[in-house]
C-alpha cells in the first residue's frame, strides 16, 4: 500500500469533516450552528482540488486552503461582531468579542446549545482547524491512518457530553469518512494479494478500535471533568445573572404602601396592553417558580407562530428591572444596552455588566404580535401540543384528591377545550371567591387545594395558579404570565406603576398558541373574546381601566444563554442575512472555477460546428485535437497531420490512435488534395477520438483537462 496524492484527497478529508461534525447535532438546540459549514468545507476542497491540478507543493496547497477559509472565517465573524464600545479598539477586537460570546454559552449554558452567532463562528473556527489537521496528516505528512485523530476528537464531544443521546449513525459517519480518506490517498498498485490481504485486516483492526472506543467514550463521560453547566439559578464565577424570583416580585410589590411609577408607554393600538415580563412553566408543591432558563441573543423574529395582531410600543422605564416588559409576543425590539431571550418564553433578560440597573430610565420600542381569537375561536379550541412540552402539563403531586373532582364538576357542561377554559374562569370570577391580599405569599399545592376548595380567597398569583391547575387537570398546557396590567391612561400615554404588577394564566390551544385569561376577581374584566359578561367592577391593587390583549409565549427548541458577554441585536446582526449573501458568494466562486470549463466547452462546439466550409471545418477541427493533446499535458508535434497524428499517436490508445489518423487524413485532403475533402463527419470523428483519449489518460490528467484547460492560455505550445 503506497500513498497516493491523489485530486481526491481533499474532497474525502471535507466529506469525513463534515460527517464528523454532524456527529455534533445533539449537542446543539438545532442544525442552524452548521449551516455554514459546507462553505468552509467547499472552499477547502475546491481549493485542494484546483492547486493538486496545478501541481503545486503540497504545503504550499495547504497554506492557499488556510487563507482561503480564514478568509470566509473573517468575513463571517466581522459581519456577526458587535461594535466595541471603544472606537479606538484594534481592528481585531469585535472578533475577540464574538468569541467571547460564544465561550460564554458554553461555560454558562447547559446542553442542547443554543445556535447563537458566537458560538457558531466558534465552532467554524475549530472545524476550520480539523481540516487544516487532517490536511497536513494526509497530503503533507503521506500519513491518512493518523486523519481518525482530528476525527475521533469530533465525535468524542458529542459521545463525552451527550453519551446517551449519540446514536450509532454517529459511529457509521466518522466510519465512513476516515474510510473514505483511505480510499483516496492510498493504492495497491503491483502488491501482491497477500499484502492486499495484510493491509485490509490493518483497516478492520483500525475500526474495530474505533468500535471500542465509540462504546469507552459513553462509559467514561461521567469520570470526565466537563465543568458545571452553570443553571441561571445557581450563582456562582461563571454564573453571573442570578434571575430573582417573579412571583416573590409581585407579592412584594402588590403590597407596598405606597404604588410607584414603574414605565409610562404608548401604543399604536386601540386598546391598552399588558406588559408582560416571564412566564413560569414550572409548578411543583413549593408553587409555580421560575425554572432554568435558557436564553438567546438570535432567532426572537423566529420563535413564535402564531396568528395575532401587531401592536408596537414605546417604552420609558422609571425603576430597574431585571426582565424588559413587552407585549406577548415580542417579534422584536431596539433597547441599549446588551439583552437575551428565552424562546420558551419570549422572556427579554439583562446581560450586560450594568445588570439591572441598565433598564433605569430607558427608552425603547418594540413589536409584538398580540393574541387576538374571537370568543367563537376560544368556545370551539381544541388543547394543543405546546412547544414546551410536559412541563405545562403536569399536575404536582399531593393536590387534594376533591380538586380534580371539582374540576370535572365545573367542566361537566362543556363539550370543547376552550368551553372548558372559559367554564373555570367564570368558576374563579363568580361570587364563591374573594380577592384579598391577605393570602399567603408561597402558591404551594396545599395552598392551591386550600384556595380551591375552602378558603377561596386570595390574589391575582392563586387565581391563576388555580386556573392553571384546573387546565393541566383537565388536558390543557397552561402556565403562568407575570407582568403588569395596562395601567391609567394620562393624555396620550399610559402610566404603570408597582400596583398594576399582576399575574394571569395562559392556555395553548391549537391554531391559537398561547392564550391569556383573566380569573382575578376584581381586576377591570377578562380580556373581551374569552368571557365579556364576567367582569367584575370591583376596586383591586392591580387596576386596570378597560380590557386588554395579553398572551405569552410559546417555547421552541432549547437555545441558550450568553451572559456577561456581548448580546447580538438580532435585527441588525441575523444569521440569516449573512447566510443569504455568504451563498452567494460561495456560488459566484463556484461560477469562477466552472469558466475554465463552460469557456472551453464553447469553443469546442464552436469548432466542431455544422455547415462550415469544408477547409475551414479542417483547420477548426485540428486546432481541437492539438487543443485536447495540450490540455492533458501530451506533446504535440508540428508536422502535417498525417505525419503528426503517427509522431503523437504512438501515446494513445488503438481505439483513439486510429481514430486519430482518420481525422488526421481528412484534414490533410482539405488541404492539399484538388478535389478537397468530405469534412461532414470531422465533428463526430474528433468527438469520438476526444471521448476515448480522455477515458485512456489517468484521472489526474481527465480532471486538469476539463477543470483548467491549458489551451485557453497556451493555445500552441504546451
Amino acid at each position: 500500500m503506497r500513498f497516493n496524492h491523489s485530486v481526491w484527497n481533499s474532497v474525502a478529508i471535507a466529506i469525513a469533516v463534515g460527517l464528523a461534525a454532524w456527529t455534533l447535532r445533539p449537542v446543539f438546540a438545532n442544525a442552524d450552528v452548521l449551516t455554514w459549514l459546507p462553505a468552509l468545507l467547499g472552499i477547502s476542497a475546491i481549493l485542494g482540488v484546483l492547486c493538486v491540478l496545478m501541481s503545486l507543493p503540497r504545503l504550499v496547497t495547504t497554506a492557499i486552503q488556510v487563507l482561503g477559509m480564514a478568509a470566509l472565517l473573517l468575513w463571517i465573524g466581522f459581519r456577526w461582531a458587535p461594535t466595541p464600545e471603544d472606537p479606538e479598539s484594534s481592528w481585531y477586537e469585535p472578533l475577540i468579542l464574538l468569541g467571547g460570546m460564544g465561550t460564554a454559552v458554553v461555560r454558562n449554558s447547559t446542553t442542547p446549545l443554543p445556535s447563537e452567532v458566537g458560538l457558531t463562528w466558534l465552532l467554524l473556527c475549530i472545524l476550520a482547524l480539523v481540516l487544516v489537521a487532517t490536511e497536513l496528516l494526509v497530503n503533507a505528512l503521506e500519513q491518512p491512518a493518523w486523519s481518525l485523530a482530528p476525527l475521533g476528537i469530533v465525535y468524542g464531544v458529542g459521545a463525552v457530553t451527550l453519551p446517551m443521546e449519540l446514536e450509532w449513525s454517529a459511529f457509521i459517519a466518522i466510519v465512513t469518512g476516515y474510510g473514505l480518506i483511505l480510499l483516496s490517498s492510498t493504492h495497491l498498485a503491483g502488491a501482491g494479494t497477500r499484502r492486499v490481504r495484510f493491509q485490509a485486516s490493518r483497516v478492520v483492526v483500525v475500526v474495530a478500535m474505533m468500535g471500542v472506543a465509540a462504546l469507552l467514550a459513553p462509559l467514561l463521560s461521567p469520570f470526565v471533568p466537563l465543568g458545571d453547566k452553570q443553571p441561571w439559578l445557581q450563582a456562582g464565577r461563571n454564573a453571573p445573572i442570578q434571575l430573582s424570583d417573579p412571583s416573590v416580585l409581585l407579592s412584594e410589590n402588590l403590597q407596598r404602601p405606597s404604588e410607584e411609577v414603574v414605565l409610562r408607554y404608548t401604543t399604536d393600538s386601540e386598546e391598552p396592553v399588558y406588559l408582560r415580563t416571564v412566564a413560569l412553566n414550572l409548578l411543583t408543591t413549593e408553587g409555580a417558580k421560575l425554572d432554568e432558563m435558557s436564553l438567546s441573543s438570535t432567532g426572537l423574529s423566529g420563535d413564535y407562530t402564531a396568528p395575532g395582531e401587531e401592536v408596537e410600543v414605546q417604552v420609558q422605564m422609571l425603576m430597574p428591572s431585571q426582565y424588559l416588559p413587552v407585549p406577548f409576543a415580542v417579534d422584536s425590539f431596539d433597547a441599549d444596552g446588551r439583552w437575551a431571550h428565552a424562546a420558551d418564553t419570549m422572556s427579554i433578560v439583562a446581560t450586560g455588566q450594568d445588570g439591572v440597573e441598565q433598564t433605569a430610565g430607558l427608552e425603547y420600542e418594540a413589536t409584538s404580535t398580540v393574541p387576538n381569537p374571537t370568543r367563537e375561536d376560544i368556545v370551539a379550541a381544541t388543547a394543543g401540543a405546546a412547544p414546551s412540552g410536559e412541563d405545562t402539563l403536569t399536575v404536582p403531586t399531593g393536590l387534594d384528591d376533591a380538586v380534580p373532582a371539582l374540576t370535572d364538576s365545573v367542566t361537566a357542561q362543556s363539550a370543547t377545550d376552550g368551553e372548558k377554559a372559559l367554564a373555570i374562569q367564570s368558576f374563579l370570577r363568580s361570587g364563591e371567591f374573594e380577592y384579598s391580599l391577605e393570602a399567603p405569599e408561597k402558591v404551594g399545592i396545599d395552598v392551591i387545594s386550600s384556595f380551591l376548595l375552602e378558603d377561596r380567597a386570595g390574589y391575582c398569583i392563586h387565581f391563576a395558579a388555580g386556573m392553571i391547575t384546573m387546565a393541566r387537570l383537565e388536558g390543557i398546557p397552561a402556565r403562568m404570565a407575570i407582568g403588569f396590567t395596562p395601567g391609567e391612561r394620562i393624555g396620550d400615554e399610559w402610566v404603570v406603576t408597582t400596583h398594576n404588577m399582576h399575574s394571569w394564566p395562559e392556555l395553548y390551544f391549537e391554531g391559537l398558541g398561547w392564550v391569556p385569561f383573566e380569573p382575578t376577581k376584581s381586576v377591570a374584566g377578562p380580556p373581551e373574546y374569552t368571557d365579556p359578561d364576567a367582569a367584575d367592577p370591583s376596586p383591586s391593587p392591580s387596576v386596570t381601566p378597560s380590557d386588554s390583549n395579553a398572551a405569552s409565549p410559546p417555547p421552541s427548541s432549547p437555545p441558550a444563554e450568553p451572559t456577561e458577554d456581548p448580546t447580538v441585536d438580532p435585527a441588525s446582526n441575523s444569521m440569516d442575512d449573512s447566510n443569504r449573501v455568504g451563498w452567494l458568494l460561495l456560488l459566484g466562486v463556484g461560477v469562477l472555477v466552472a469558466l475554465p470549463f463552460t469557456l472551453r466547452t464553447l469553443m469546442r462546439l464552436w469548432r466542431l460546428r455544422a455547415g462550415q466550409e469544408p477547409a475551414a471545418a479542417a483547420e477548426n477541427a485540428w486546432r481541437e485535437v492539438r487543443s485536447l493533446f495540450i490540455d492533458t499535458g501530451q506533446k504535440w508535434s508540428t508536422a502535417s497531420p498525417v505525419l503528426a497524428a503517427t509522431e503523437v499517436g504512438g501515446n494513445a490508445r488503438k481505439p483513439a490512435a486510429s481514430q486519430l489518423a482518420a481525422v488526421a487524413e481528412t484534414v490533410e485532403r482539405a488541404r492539399y488534395a484538388r478535389e478537397g475533402a468530405d469534412t461532414s463527419e470531422l465533428g463526430h470523428q474528433v468527438r469520438a477520438f476526444r471521448k476515448d483519449f480522455l477515458a485512456a489518460q489517468p484521472g489526474d490528467a481527465r480532471l486538469k483537462a476539463l477543470l483548467l484547460p491549458q489551451s485557453l492560455v497556451f493555445p500552441r505550445t504546451r
